[in-house]
């Protein structure tokens, strides 16, 4: 059993913006790479907290976001899959593995699979409803208490 002290907030991103949940009082905290690749994903390219840091591998930012707000294209949605590639590129995550699709008019699915190494996969699944983030991940943190 995984000791519920351990390990960072999880943050659950919803339709309005990303939350902590909490069970008697305690944060749910994960030690999985979830949070990891969410802070990937939505933490948009010239973020005002990289200038604490000097190491430029220290920096993060992506393109994710903005690819994501394009019109729902074939092109777009190449876009998308590249942008979230080009974010959680990192020897963190190890296997990677991205599929962008679009369910209905309005929808944005994107599906990440992320084997980090040595460990067993794990699946994280975004969908865009109109300008609204959604994810929903296997096995969450919170279900594990």
């Amino acid at each position: 059993m995984t000791d519920r002290f351990q390990g960072d907030p999880r943050l659950v991103l919803g339709e309005n913006g990303v939350k902590i949940v909490y069970k008697g009082g305690q944060p749910v905290m994960d030690r999985g790479v979830e949070n990891l690749a969410l802070i990937s994903l939505f933490t948009r390219r010239g973020w005002a907290g990289n200038t604490l840091f000097t190491d430029p591998n220290q920096k993060i930012g992506s393109d994710f976001i903005d690819a994501s707000r394009e019109s729902i294209t074939l092109t777009s949605m190449n876009n998308v899959r590249d942008a979230a590639l080009k974010a959680l590129n990192s020897p963190l995550f190890g296997n990677v593995e991205v599929e962008v699709s679009n369910p209905t008019s309005y929808q944005l699915k994107v599906e990440i699979t992320i084997q980090p190494p040595g460990e067993d996969p794990q699946s994280i699944i975004l969908l865009k409803n109109g300008i609204n983030w959604v994810s929903q991940a296997t096995e969450p943190a919170e279900e594990r208490l």
